[in-house]
């Protein structure tokens, strides 16, 4: 993937945007879905965003991807 990776701020507008909520509630404490109350389908929403985003996520390696701040960690490795 090239370029620069966005910073945590655009990237937590975009995952509050892709599942519809409060920027402020995508912490990177926050886990989908126990806090945030995103089910399956919407966390292949938030999935395919970071594909459309240059990232290839195996799906096993989506079983790991459990907080906001899991996602935006493996975004920025991939992205250096």
């Amino acid at each position: 993937m090239n370029g620069k990776p966005l910073a945590w701020g655009e990237f937590q507008s975009l995952v509050a945007k892709v599942l519809h909520i409060d920027p402020a509630l995508a912490t990177p404490e926050a886990y989908f879905i126990t806090d945030l109350g995103v089910d399956s389908l919407r966390l292949v929403d938030v999935l395919l965003k970071l594909e459309e985003l240059g990232l290839e996520i195996s799906p096993d390696l989506a079983w790991e991807i459990q907080t906001v701040g899991d996602a935006y960690r493996y975004y920025t490795e991939r992205c250096e």
